[in-house]
């Protein structure tokens, strides 16, 4: 019974054994395995056309398609490795190792081979010409202190978009379009394109600020092409006294009435040519009065402006003097002074006081110091009653004060059509109305923004009217009437 035991054992194992060998025999035959993959560029992740690929050990030679893809097939004796590598002129190279089975389609890993040298540049003839750079979008007129030359760069192009090389070079030209006629120039007149189509020329500037424009053109077989034109601004020098200027939005405000009121001062700077100062000029403000920014900087049209505002130290006749300051060229001091009247509320005067027919009445309105009121300042004269109307100045809109040889308080203009107005109550025999003519009232009113005031002038033994914020003062001569808050 043992010796069965062992010989049915020893029987089983064998079987066991050949069952084992059939089996690998089966996946040892020889036969095709078809390889596929593609090449790419590692760094643009492009298709790589026209690489060889070798596989190893049949040393066999296969090339990519203009996809960069290749499809190989080969015969092998057995279930085996093969090493396949890629390569490429201008490319490193790489390998992989794949199992390959008889019958089997066996895709190969992505090739990714890092490109070495690039491609030998082409062009053909020029076709357009481009701006690709320039130095400065600015610069400044002669001895300004600024830059006074600018660069600019152009690209030559094929009908593709591709720069021209040098065996395709163009003879290119530069012009002047709009220019400011200070002398301004450029230098090349004409250069050639290099092997990367590009052509650069130099525009200094002249004595004026402006823009001036610059333009490049070629000629190719017979065929004129020419670039937009490129604009570059010259900005002018620096201050020069005779071209300095200095004014108020207003020159009379009510800036005794509330503190915070606001006259913006603004300053226009020039240089020596007469051209707008470079942009960013600094220029700066004190005032003997109320409060002013400090400083401005010059825009491209070489102005500024800053805000006086209404504040303490108020003055006591009324006049405030603004003065800006800045440098010229020799370092020396740039300035200019204004007088600014910081107006009040206003008081009217009216000589006689009595409406009467056939009077003729003197009109004084200023503020409490004497100054007249703002720009705007509407005065108008009513008379009612039968058959009756006022003539002289009685609607009038007031200007903006003026100074005359000076900027102290007696320098102010005031008087006639200012400070000073006439008129008269006289028959109306056009209206068609029952009676003679005869005033009951006349009405003299005050409208601006240093206040307004009413007035009625009744007839002779009657009362004053007016409103609650006007103090009246009955005068020998006439009456004086004063807003008051």
């Amino acid at each position: 019974m043992k010796r069965f035991l062992t010989l049915f054992i020893t029987l089983l194992t064998l079987g066991i054994v050949f069952a084992g060998c059939d089996a690998l025999s089966g996946d040892d035959e020889g036969g095709l395995v078809t390889l596929e993959g593609q090449v790419l560029n590692a760094s643009t992740n492009n298709p790589v056309p026209n690489a060889f690929i070798t596989i190893l050990p049949y040393n066999l030679l296969f090339e990519t398609d203009a996809e960069g893809r290749f499809s190989a097939a080969v015969e092998i004796d057995s279930t085996m490795n093969l090493n396949l590598r890629a390569t490429k002129d201008g490319f490193g190279s790489q390998s992989n190792t794949v199992l390959a089975l008889a019958g089997r389609t066996v895709e190969v890993p992505t090739f990714r081979l890092n490109q070495t040298a690039s491609d030998k540049p082409v062009s053909g003839k020029a076709s357009n010409i481009l701006l690709l750079k320039q130095s400065s979008q600015s610069i400044g007129v002669k001895e300004s202190g600024s830059e006074e030359v600018a660069q600019i760069t152009f690209q030559v192009a094929d009908s593709l978009g591709r720069p021209v090389i040098l065996n395709q070079s163009a003879d290119v030209k530069f012009t002047l379009g709009e220019q400011p006629g200070g002398g301004e120039f450029i230098f090349p007149a004409a250069a050639r394109t290099d092997n990367n189509g590009q052509v650069t020329v130099n525009l200094s500037s002249g004595t004026r600020a402006g823009v001036v424009q610059v333009v490049a053109e070629a000629l190719v077989e017979g065929r004129r092409i020419r670039s937009l034109p490129v604009s570059v601004a010259i900005h002018g020098g620096l201050p020069e006294q005779l071209h300095f200027s200095l004014g108020p939005a207003r020159y009379n405000f009510p800036g005794l009435r509330t503190f915070g009121i606001i006259n913006p001062v603004s300053v226009v700077v020039g240089d020596k040519y007469g051209n707008p100062v470079k942009e960013g000029t600094a220029v700066y403000f004190t005032t003997t009065h109320g409060v002013i920014e400090g400083s401005v900087l010059t825009n491209k049209e070489g102005r500024g402006t800053v805000k006086l505002i209404s504040a303490n130290p108020l003055p006591s006749d009324g006049i405030g003097i603004i003065t800006a300051s800045t440098a010229d060229e020799n370092q020396n001091k740039v300035s200019d002074q204004i007088p600014v009247i910081f107006s009040g509320l206003p008081v009217v005067r009216i000589e006689p006081a009595v409406a009467r027919l056939n009077q003729t009445y003197k009109l004084t309105i200023t503020d409490g110091k004497g100054n007249p009121l703002v720009e705007g300042t509407v005065v108008s004269v009513r008379v009612e009653g039968t058959k009756v109307k006022a003539t002289g100045n009685t609607q009038v809109v007031l200007d903006d004060t003026g100074f005359a040889g000076g900027m102290r308080y007696e320098h102010v203009r005031r008087g006639t059509g200012i400070t000073e107005f006439m008129f008269r109550a006289v028959p109306d025999l056009r209206l068609d109305e029952e009676g003679e003519p005869a005033v009951e009232t006349i009405t003299v009113t005050v409208r601006g923004l240093n206040g307004s005031i009413e007035i009625v002038l009744p007839k002779e033994g009657a009362a004053f009217s007016a409103r609650r914020d006007v103090q009246l003062e009955r005068q020998a001569s006439g009456v004086v009437a004063r807003m008051i808050e």
